[in-house]
């Protein structure tokens, strides 16, 4: 293979819990990886923008709602995924959150879709976690990708623009409805979390992928969805991309971040400590051998993602010294 493109948010922990966090971790393949590489500044923070950015697209809804199975069409989608909003001190803390069965989304959408049917707003369920709002009307706004606002206070990621403030209260009266609907009502007499809103993010219009990649693996389902949009080849494990002789592939771990969004930070270090084992040991073998000729690993994450490319001349570099993990905290 000529180059493998790697991104993984939050390999590098915030540096507040850096210390701690790493402390007793052995990732000597990693180490040396990040510590050979050639380091810079990388462009974008959050994983949805680099992948939207790498496939020529400008949103991420209608790829992940055409690979939920939608016909997506040239109208304007956003995702409206489930989450449960927790009041803690002065924080409104966002956590993901799935109705159990099929049946119950698609009851609760259409609770909305009656509220709703005079606004040009169309909810659909293809899949417990994933849902989706059509509208008629392309809304003047920002917005912010769940994965930046899971388990942080969603008053720091409201939309943003013209049409935000109609927006918030659109939100605000969905939740109106579904904290009213008698299947959450049944939830809450269970002692179970109650779906308390929607978080709407990733909005546009359908467009064409580039085939930036010969091949794409890994456990992100957005990349996945990406993939398949582009009618790329997925692959199963990142040895098989490597033996395949691909011209170029992307592989994308979200495990990482996934365990430092649910503050569970012993998950963290296991996630870590697979990426050591099944990504760092291979790929710094492979530029060893020659079987690899360039790495690009992004690392991303708020307030400096930073980007390290390797060539198979760099990995040998010994006089670059190597740095435990949580050096490169910042």
């Amino acid at each position: 293979m000529k180059q493998l493109h790697l991104l993984i948010p939050d390999l590098i922990p915030p540096q507040e819990i850096a210390a701690e966090v790493c402390a007793g971790l052995h990732l000597p393949a990693l180490e040396k990886l990040l510590a050979r590489a050639n380091a810079g500044s990388a462009p974008v923070e959050t994983l949805e923008d680099s992948l939207c950015a790498a496939f020529g697209v400008r949103s991420a809804a209608p790829v992940r709602a055409a690979y939920d199975g939608l016909e997506v069409g040239d109208t304007y989608w956003l995702c409206a995924d489930p989450v449960s909003l927790h009041l803690q001190r002065a924080q409104v803390l966002v956590q993901p959150e799935a109705m159990p069965k099929k049946e119950d989304a698609e009851a609760m959408c259409d609770a909305l879709n009656a509220h709703f049917a005079d606004t040009g707003l169309r909810f659909v369920a293809p899949h417990p976690r994933r849902w989706y709002v059509q509208v008629d009307t392309e809304p003047q706004m920002t917005t912010s990708p769940l994965r930046q606002a899971l388990g942080r206070d969603a008053r720091h990621f409201q939309p943003q623009g013209a049409d935000a403030l109609r927006w918030q209260r659109i939100v605000t009266e969905m939740q109106m409805l579904l904290y009213a609907h008698p299947l959450n009502r049944a939830r809450e007499a269970r002692g179970e979390t109650v779906l308390g809103s929607l978080w709407l993010w990733g909005g546009g219009r359908a467009m064409p992928l580039q085939k930036t990649y010969a091949a794409v693996g890994g456990d992100s389902e957005l990349a996945a969805a990406c993939a398949e949009a582009a009618g790329l080849p997925r692959i199963g494990s990142l040895q098989a991309m490597l033996e395949a002789q691909y011209e170029s592939g992307l592989w994308v771990c979200v495990a990482a971040a996934d365990a430092l969004q649910r503050a569970d930070l012993h998950a963290w270090r296991e996630a870590v400590l697979r990426i050591e084992h099944e990504i760092a040991r291979p790929l710094l073998a492979a530029l060893q051998a020659g079987r690899l000729q360039r790495l690009t690993l992004e690392v991303l994450r708020e307030n400096g993602s930073r980007r390290y490319s390797a060539t198979r001349g760099d990995v040998w570099k010994l006089w670059r010294p190597q740095r435990s993990l949580a050096r490169y905290a910042v």
